[in-house]
């Protein structure tokens, strides 16, 4: 049985990963600049993602990465108790 997930997947130039099922690739993901989570691009899903034109790079188009935090800035105010999550 075919797993068909994946099956409209985007194939990415740049990949941030990839997924592997029964060690054949699957799909490609990419990466958000902010919150470091990795997602698929799938043609003709609708969803909407970002670009952050101060880091120059994709985001994952939720409302919380529309804001330039780049990741290591959250990392740095966790550290300091400015912030509880990342």
């Amino acid at each position: 049985m075919k797993d068909e997930t994946f099956k409209n997947a985007k194939y990415e130039l740049n990949p941030s990963g990839t997924i592997l099922i029964n060690n054949q690739e699957v799909a490609h993901t990419k990466q958000c600049c902010h919150c470091q989570r990795h997602f698929v691009s799938i043609k003709g899903s609708g969803k909407i993602r970002g670009f952050c034109m101060k880091c120059g790079k994709i985001t994952c188009g939720k409302l919380a990465c529309d804001t330039c935090m780049p990741f290591e800035k959250k990392l740095e105010n966790y550290e300091k108790g400015k912030t509880k999550t990342l």
